[in-house]
């Protein structure tokens, strides 16, 4: 039985929680998380827009699924029609989107910004993907209607894209246009994480390190059962042993799990 829920909460250098997830279950079962541009004003209210819209959106699909392109395309144009009514700048909108959805038995995953992948298979086996841009600044949907300041971000590089991966290491730069889609069969995994890239950034205050992504996933991926809010009651859980070594999210933190 495929069992799914969500959490976030915020980090410690934050005071305001950018981050937030969504979830719902018609056509399929499915999570949307986003994580706010820091130094976008009110990013927050626009990583919800983005949530929101996309459960809608995902929720009415006369077809689904939509593939990366047309979702990530249909998600900006609605959420701008969003903040256009509310009066809002389009920089409310500087946000990441991550979307996991069952289709065929398989969890797909399509990644617009960066974030964090965290999966165990059916032997135990746990992995992490980690996509990272090398100048830390997420290529995100608002780029893509807005040709001026995609050039702009291209002068930064074209080549800024990072998947660094527990079991291959780091990947060769790659362009920012990648299509970020993942597929991970329920033949094979256990669980299937999606998470803000606040998961790569837990602090050891008192060493003065972050602590590994491979070694905060095994820890929140600890699950005792999967019954209710399961992944609520298991990060809360996590943090709090975590604050007790004195370990604590800089960022805010979110996370959606898929678990058999």
């Amino acid at each position: 039985m495929l069992r799914y829920d969500h959490y976030y909460t915020i980090g410690t250098t934050h005071p305001i929680c950018e981050d937030y997830v969504t979830q719902g279950d018609t056509p399929t079962p499915f999570m949307v998380l986003s994580d706010g541009c820091s130094s976008a004003e009110n990013s927050d209210a626009g990583a919800r827009i983005l949530t929101l819209t996309a459960k809608h959106m995902i929720e009415t699909a006369a077809k689904w699924p939509l593939n990366y392109l047309d979702f990530g395309q249909q998600l900006i144009d609605n959420a701008l029609d969003i903040t256009e009514k509310l009066q809002l700048p389009d920089s409310v909108l500087d946000a990441t989107v991550m979307l996991a959805f069952l289709y065929q038995n398989t969890i797909m995953v399509y990644i617009y910004g960066d974030g964090c992948l965290l999966f165990k298979d059916h032997d135990g086996n746990l992995g992490t993907i980690e996509i990272a841009f090398t100048h830390n600044a997420p290529y995100y949907l608002t780029y893509w209607y807005d040709k001026e300041r995609q050039q702009d971000y291209a002068k930064c590089g074209p080549n800024p894209l990072l998947l660094i991966d527990s079991v291959n290491g780091q990947s060769e730069p790659k362009p920012f246009q990648k299509q970020l889609t993942f597929c991970f069969p329920l033949k094979k995994f256990k669980v299937v994480a999606i998470a803000s890239d606040g998961a790569s950034q837990c602090v050891d205050t008192r060493q003065n390190t972050f602590i590994p992504l491979y070694d905060v996933a095994t820890h929140l991926l600890a699950f005792q059962n999967q019954t209710n809010e399961f992944v609520k009651r298991h990060t809360e859980s996590a943090l709090e042993d975590y604050a007790v070594q004195g370990i604590y999210p800089a960022d805010d933190l979110s996370i959606g799990v898929f678990a058999q």
